[in-house]
């Protein structure tokens, strides 16, 4: 997932909320100090590029080798789920740990933790059995999303505090930021590049080791946190009125049409007999889109545009694009590749609008739990239901329950209720 554009409200709040935990003492001087920002900053945009590229590789060639192992398609939809469902407990975790860690402490330890995973996911390619196979890829997919969070958070911290505010060659942030787009945008193209090249070990095994790397840099580099006092307590959470509810249910039901995609896409596309480089150019063609008409929807708000029509437009394009992509058996053509790219076009237009809703900073207790379970929803259903009805049933079920739960909420805003 993108982190700007799936977790922009996360990202805020956990960032405010370090800030206010983490002071700063000391002068910088000068001129040796804006060259260590610059390294500091180069180590977390690099950490950030690498962490959203070996995500980015999970979709377009996980499924393909648990088929190659003979694991189920429900088993690699809840290897795919355990992600998303463990991103949400730890933001417990981080609450109870704010009074004992250091944000140095966490980015290494994230980064070590999920360059190690990201690692073992390639040599998961020497394991025969499929049930030891599918165990272990569950484990290393929690510990990748332990280590995604830890690192994330972390970076969003360092952004706020090591770069003071005399500090203006760039916008830390930004550098971050864009680095975490481009490499969940191309690290499938990349990926697909060094597949070719070597397997499906190889693009798990590089990621991971530069994952690896960025973490050693920055014991090196990064200055010792003995400076820093930590104070303050975590964030408040209190419950959302009916408002935030429809927009909880809207987010959630595009994460659980993504998370379905995710699971079902590689499989669907299998069909054509698309090398690495094929399929991973079509993953990063669906995200990049995404990214492009984000920019679109946020334009939209700025004009105006009510948000009961950003509702409806979305779910509907979101329904035309899983009307097409399978096509569903009431559309009397086969599958065709050209088919299956004009409906991603059509869900990349449907799914960015959801960034529309996230816009809403306070943090509600389901609020944002209902995306994650949705989000956790979305790729065991997928596969569950491709590995039972087929891939073009499952879209027709995905379908139908888009266009059954559209209704007007109470303030004339459209709904969707996920799965």
């Amino acid at each position: 997932m993108f982190k700007g554009l799936e977790n922009s409200t996360e990202s805020s709040v956990f960032q405010s909320v370090y800030t206010s935990l983490l002071r700063s003492s000391g002068e910088p001087s000068s001129r040796s100090n804006n060259r260590k920002q610059i390294l500091i900053l180069i180590i977390l945009g690099s950490g950030s590029f690498f962490i959203a590229a070996s995500d980015a590789l999970q979709a377009p060639f996980f499924p393909g080798e648990c088929y190659t192992k003979g694991v189920s398609f429900l088993t690699c939809g809840l290897i795919f789920g355990a992600f998303a469902i463990t991103g949400e407990c730890r933001k417990l975790l981080h609450h109870r740990m704010f009074a004992y860690v250091t944000p140095h402490t966490t980015l290494r330890f994230g980064l070590f933790l999920t360059g190690t995973t990201t690692v073992l996911f390639g040599v998961l390619d020497k394991v025969t059995s499929a049930h030891e196979f599918a165990i272990i890829a569950l484990f290393l997919r929690i510990g990748q999303a332990v280590g995604v969070a830890f690192s994330n958070l972390s970076i969003e911290t360092l952004n706020s505090n090591e770069f003071d505010m005399r500090w203006n060659l760039v916008e830390p942030s930004l550098v971050t930021d864009v680095a975490y787009h481009k490499g969940f945008i191309f690290g499938s193209l990349i990926g697909g590049v060094l597949y070719m090249c070597g397997g499906y070990l190889m693009p798990f095994v590089i990621f991971g080791s530069l994952i690896l790397l960025a973490g050693l840099l920055s014991i090196a580099v990064l200055p010792a946190p003995d400076n820093y006092t930590l104070m303050g307590h975590a964030y408040e959470i209190h419950d959302g009125d009916a408002v935030e509810w429809t927009d909880s249910f809207v987010i959630a039901s595009f994460n659980a049409l993504t998370g379905f995609n995710d699971v079902t896409l590689a499989q669907h596309l299998s069909q054509f007999n698309l090398s690495p480089i094929g399929i991973g150019s079509i993953f990063m063609t669906f995200r990049l889109l995404r990214f492009a008409f984000h920019c679109f929807w946020i334009r939209l708000k700025d004009i105006g545009l009510d948000v009961s029509w950003v509702s409806i437009l979305g779910i509907t394009f979101n329904i035309i694009g899983l009307l097409l992509i399978g096509p569903v058996s009431f559309i009397h053509i086969g599958p065709s590749l050209w088919l299956i790219i004009l409906s991603l076009i059509i869900l990349a237009i449907g799914i960015s609008s959801d960034d529309y809703y996230r816009e809403t900073d306070p943090y509600y207790k389901w609020f944002n739990t209902l995306p994650t379970i949705a989000a956790f929803i979305g790729p065991v259903a997928g596969g569950y239901l491709i590995g039972t009805i087929g891939y073009r049933s499952a879209t027709e079920s995905f379908t139908f329950n888009c266009s059954q739960n559209l209704q007007p909420s109470n303030r004339g805003r459209a709904s969707v209720v996920p799965l």
